[in-house]
C-alpha cells in the first residue's frame, strides 16, 4: 500500500516537472505601439501571432505581452481601427525566448470613388430672382412664390401687378405692360407657349392660374432670344411648381344600417 502511495507521488511531481518544463520552453514577446506621426500611444491595439489566438491587447500606457509562444517562425500583426496594420514577417523564436518589438502605426488611407454633387435651387426665393434679374442682358423682372404668399395674391394676373410697370384691368382681368396691353405681349407656361381660352384674345386669361400652382412669374420688357419676337410691350412667363412623381389616394367607405332595415 506504501508503495502505491510512492508511486502516485512520484507521478504527480513528474507530471509537474514535465509541465513546468513545457511551459518554460514557450517564448514571450513584449513591446509598444504609438502613433508613427505624434508619437502617442495607442491604447486597445492588437498583436497577435497570425493563424492562431495567441495574442494581447495595449494598455493605457501601449505596453502589451505575449506569452505562450511557440517555438518557431511566426509572422506577428499589430492592428488598431483607422490605422494601417503592420506585419513583422519571419520572426523566429527559440524555447523560452523573450523579445521586445515595438510598432509604428500610421494612419489609413481611404479612396473614396468619385462624389457627385447636385445642388437644388429653388426660384422660389427673392435672392436667386434677384440675382438672375441682375445677370439678364435684357430688361427682366420676377416675382416668387414666398413673396406672393405673402401680400396676399390669388392668382397670375394679381401677381404680375406687383411687378414695377405693369397694371391690371380689375373688371376684365387683362394686364398692361408699359401702357400696351393684349395684342403686345405673349403669354408662355415654363417657356412654352399657351393657347388663348377667347377667341377675342391673343393670350390666355391669367386669373386662371392660382397661386397654388406658381412658382414664379417673369416678364421680360425686352426683345430676347428666348422670347417670341410678336410682342412689343412685354413677355409673361408663369413657371409652375414640382409635385412628386407619387400620388396617394385614400378611400373610406361608409354605410347606415337603418338604410339596410328599411
Amino acid at each position: 500500500m506504501k508503495s502505491f502511495k510512492m508511486k502516485k507521488l512520484y507521478l504527480g511531481i513528474l507530471f509537474i516537472v514535465i509541465t513546468l518544463s513545457s511551459i518554460a520552453q514557450k517564448a514571450s514577446l513584449k513591446g509598444n505601439v504609438s502613433d508613427k506621426i505624434t508619437g502617442e500611444t495607442i491604447v486597445g491595439a492588437s498583436v497577435i501571432i497570425e493563424g492562431t489566438t495567441i495574442g494581447a491587447m495595449t494598455d493605457f500606457d501601449g505596453n502589451f505581452q505575449i506569452n505562450n509562444i511557440p517555438s518557431g517562425t511566426h509572422t506577428i500583426i499589430c492592428s488598431f481601427i483607422s490605422y494601417e496594420p503592420e506585419k513583422l514577417e519571419e520572426i523566429s523564436f527559440k524555447p523560452g525566448e523573450s523579445k521586445e518589438n515595438n510598432f509604428l502605426l500610421g494612419e489609413a488611407v481611404v479612396q473614396v470613388a468619385e462624389v457627385n454633387v447636385i445642388a437644388r435651387v429653388s426660384r422660389e426665393t427673392e435672392a436667386l430672382l434677384l440675382m438672375e434679374q441682375k445677370e439678364a442682358e435684357g430688361i427682366k423682372e420676377s416675382i416668387g412664390a414666398r413673396r406672393l404668399s405673402r401680400l396676399g395674391v390669388s392668382d397670375a394676373a394679381a401677381a404680375t401687378s406687383k411687378i414695377s410697370g405693369v397694371t391690371k384691368n380689375e373688371s376684365t382681368g387683362d394686364i398692361y405692360i408699359r401702357g400696351l396691353g393684349d395684342r403686345y405681349l405673349t403669354s408662355t407656361m415654363n417657356g412654352l407657349p399657351i393657347p388663348s381660352d377667347d377667341v377675342e384674345k391673343k393670350n390666355i386669361d391669367l386669373n386662371l392660374f392660382s397661386t397654388d400652382i406658381i412658382k414664379n412669374v417673369g416678364i421680360n420688357k425686352t426683345y430676347a432670344v428666348e422670347s417670341y419676337a410678336d410682342q412689343s410691350s412685354g413677355a409673361v412667363d408663369v413657371g409652375s411648381k414640382n409635385y412628386a412623381e407619387n400620388i396617394e389616394l385614400d378611400f373610406s367607405t361608409g354605410s347606415n344600417t337603418n338604410i339596410f332595415q328599411n
